[in-house]
């Protein structure tokens, strides 16, 4: 397949895209290098999917990628006629059998000529964009007859002639008036004078102004500030397993966007809600103090010999920029900014898991799977264990979940543990109440606030169970202490 330019100074030129795809940004490293407005360093990636389908990826660009003028969300299938936006280029999915399209030749439009002479053709040329208004077959305009003159007598005399409408019109029936075009030659001079003389004025004021000096001008100058922009992106490429995620926060909204085709994995949220400023200017604070906005791309030494597997992070705001792409672990600069991402946004906004791949995500669930299992046949002897197992369960579940049918196998393990380990703790709140209850009546208070302190000591300090058993037990104390004074 291959690429044509639809406007520029390309315009009408092809390109026939390598086998292995082609990449597209403002950057000379580029395979299609696009140096206009509009167009990111790294805009977009042409490729090829799994079964040699083309298609195009959004590389995080700042304006996006249209085809066919829809915006691309991960990547967009391409087909020959298929018009694609970057920026203010449009280029064209052509095949590659195609010849390119003849340029129209100029044609000469021949002039109608006057009756009784024979028609030759006009030598000038149209636009090629243009067509003339005047047929090529079109017949020749007759010249209407003129009406014979009247006859004059011999009396009168002849009518002065006259000279026909040109450049100097002179009549000699009428006199030309005295002294009029002296006047309005005055007039004009006159106001010429004025003229000048007001504009010298002008210039004089404005020299004899006091100049500011660089001081006085930066404090009079408002310091123009560029909003917080953050890009993150993991992508990875193993055989036919391809794994890419990026979260980028612009203008305080969040966007995550997982694409993992091999298991099924897919995922898109805009967040509605806007970032906090707290939380924006907590991770400008952290990555200013890593360093990470003095790095340099060419400087981290073979950070982009392997595309196979990369990690890539962008920070900008107020007039500070830096852009760096890694493929291995060379950078601890780098990787300190990517735990402040995961601590900050992916676990404020339980993306976390999101953000792995399949075998990661595997890994975590069977671990959190058998930690939940050994805490809930532990429960008999040590009860504090139930609320670890229950936590466990879910977080295992949670990872579980993010599979398409069929699921993992341990996902019906983990749903079938939670289901018993809550319904236990239930049976315990429920018969932990009931002996509160009853010691109370029997007015046994010592006996009712030690049940309340094994309650509190088997239920999680931010339950809504939690808190009713604590305000219980307070109530009883209150009541022990009033029977002893």
């Amino acid at each position: 397949m291959k690429i044509m330019y639809l406007n520029g100074a390309l315009t009408g030129q092809t390109m026939e895209l390598p086998p292995a795809g082609a990449t597209i940004g403002r950057e000379s490293d580029n395979t299609i290098q696009l140096p206009m407005g509009g167009v990111s360093r790294y805009h977009a990636k042409i490729e090829r999917d799994a079964v040699g389908n083309w298609l195009i990826r959004d590389l995080g660009s700042t304006n996006g990628t249209l085809v066919d003028d829809v915006p691309v969300i991960g990547a967009s299938p391409l087909s020959i006629g298929s018009v694609i936006t970057i920026g203010d280029q449009l280029l064209r999915c052509v095949d590659s059998n195609m010849a390119p399209a003849p340029q129209p030749v100029p044609q000469p439009v021949p002039q109608p000529a006057p009756s009784g002479q024979t028609q030759q053709p006009a030598f000038f040329f149209r636009p090629q964009n243009t067509t003339s208004s005047i047929p090529v077959d079109s017949a020749p305009v007759q010249e209407q007859p003129k009406p014979a003159p009247a006859p004059q007598s011999a009396a009168a005399p002849a009518a002065p002639a006259e000279v026909p409408h040109g450049l100097f019109k002179k009549k000699t029936d009428k006199p030309r008036p005295a002294g009029g075009k002296k006047f309005l030659s005055n007039v004009i001079f006159a106001l010429v004078v004025v003229l000048i003389a007001i504009v010298g004025l002008w210039l004089f004021l404005k020299l004899s102004e006091p100049r500011q000096t660089p001081s006085s001008q930066s404090t009079t100058k408002k310091k123009v500030e560029n909003p917080f922009v953050l890009y993150y992106e993991k992508e990875s490429v193993e055989g036919t397993k391809v794994f890419r995620f990026v979260l980028q926060l612009e203008n305080k909204k969040l966007e995550v966007t997982l694409d993992e085709p091999q298991n099924k994995r897919r995922y898109y949220e805009l967040f509605k809600d806007p970032i906090p400023d707290t939380l924006i200017a907590k991770l400008k604070q952290q990555i200013l103090e890593t360093g990470f906005m003095d790095l340099q791309q060419e400087k981290i030494a073979g950070t982009s010999q392997d595309n196979r597997q990369h990690r890539r992070i962008m920070v900008g705001f107020d007039n500070k920029f830096c852009d760096v792409k890694v493929s291995n672990d060379v950078s601890e600069t780098f990787n300190r900014v990517e735990t402040i991402i995961n601590e900050t946004l992916l676990d404020e906004y339980d993306l976390g898991v999101i953000s792995q791949n399949v075998d990661r995500i595997l890994e975590d669930a069977r671990t959190f799977l058998f930690v939940a299992e050994e805490a809930f046949r532990s429960i008999d002897t040590t009860p504090a264990n139930l609320p670890k197992a229950i936590t466990n369960y879910k977080l295992a579940l949670r990872r579980y979940q993010l599979f398409d049918d069929p699921k993992p196998v341990e996902w019906k393990t983990a749903r079938d543990g939670l289901a018993k380990a809550e319904a236990k703790l239930e049976e315990i709140r429920q018969e932990g109440q009931k002996n509160v209850r009853l010691f109370y009546e029997q007015h046994e208070y010592d006996k009712a606030v030690a049940e309340c302190n094994r309650l509190l000591s088997i239920f999680p300090s931010d339950s809504e169970t939690y808190q009713k058993i604590r305000e219980t037990r307070i109530k009883i104390e209150k009541k022990m202490s009033l029977r002893n004074n």
